[in-house]
């Protein structure tokens, strides 16, 4: 029942809209808190929605994460990571458009890594690669970064690489992507006792859109 939202958004979307769809995707994940040396892999399943109206186009999605401690790591408890991410963007030129939007992770139980929650900012490029299929690229600033832990994060990005093929109606594609976000917290900034933590996580996601 976890990608009910996503059908939802698809069914309210405005008449309008030039392009509406859901997808459905197997996740691969990668978390470390850097200085703690505390790394972890895991798996899991996610769902994404989306839509393009003229230059304006947006997508909301949710990946679902199972993570177990890697070997060597001094990381001794699993956890289940449930990231949400929302994005909007405005075509500028060239294939190119800025995006905004807000990432957003929960972990349980609380506390075995950090949750987070930062705005982005940014732009992705979308080219051409055949008829039915394209690549693009995207890179955004993670600001106002937030933790369960504590501490804040002047300096925060997110780099992003897909891939898209479908078939000749655009109906059905394929659709893969590759995620990393470093985000460079600090605990008491600015005090004596200032320590760094910063923390990465890289999200493989592999599955099927369905559009129209």
């Amino acid at each position: 029942m976890r990608l009910a939202p996503f059908t939802l958004l698809v069914l309210a979307a405005p008449a309008a809209a030039q392009h509406v769809g859901i997808g459905f995707q197997g996740a691969f994940g990668d978390y470390r808190e850097v200085a703690a040396d505390l790394h972890y892999r895991g798996v899991g399943g996610g769902g994404t929605a989306f839509f393009t109206l003229g230059k304006l186009s947006g997508d909301v999605g949710v990946v679902w994460l199972d993570f177990d401690p890697a070997a060597g790591s001094a990381a001794v408890e699993k956890f289940q990571a449930r990231q949400f991410d929302a994005r909007v963007r405005w075509y500028l030129v060239s294939g190119v458009s800025a995006e905004v939007g807000v990432t957003s992770r929960a972990v349980d139980p609380d506390f075995a890594a950090q949750a987070m929650a930062a705005l982005r900012l940014g732009l992705r490029a979308v080219y051409a690669l055949g008829p039915e299929a394209s690549l693009s690229f995207r890179g955004n600033y993670l600001g106002a970064a937030r933790f369960s832990g504590g501490g804040s994060a002047p300096f925060g990005v997110e780099l992003a690489l897909g891939l898209s093929a479908g078939t000749r109606n655009g109906r059905v594609r394929l659709i893969a992507d590759y995620e990393f976000q470093r985000v460079d917290r600090k605990t008491n900034p600015g005090g004596a006792g200032e320590v760094k933590v910063p923390i990465e996580q890289s999200v493989a996601r592999v599955g099927v859109a369905v559009g129209y």
